[in-house]
């Protein structure tokens, strides 16, 4: 009788793929959003006020949630249904 390799994980299934990706893009998207709001705290006011195309980069990364969560929409679209 033959041992099971224990190394190789199983294959995914469709589901475990589908909360996989699920959860990965909101996580890429949450960690953003904190990210870009804790910049903005008194703390890191040196930081946030660093000019990145002619704006302060707190601003930019504020404007930038937007369009990022926009682009996780699209690949949500495409990969997860």
């Amino acid at each position: 009788m033959t041992e099971p390799d224990i190394a190789t994980p199983p294959p995914l299934t469709d589901m475990r793929r589908k909360v996989l990706i699920n959860f990965g893009l909101f996580g890429i998207f949450f960690l953003f959003y904190i990210g870009a709001a804790v910049l903005q705290t008194p703390e890191f006011k040196a930081l946030a006020s660093l000019s990145v195309m002619g704006m302060p980069l707190g601003l930019f990364l504020s404007l930038l949630i937007f369009p990022l969560s926009w682009v996780l929409m699209i690949i949500w679209f495409r990969k997860a249904c």
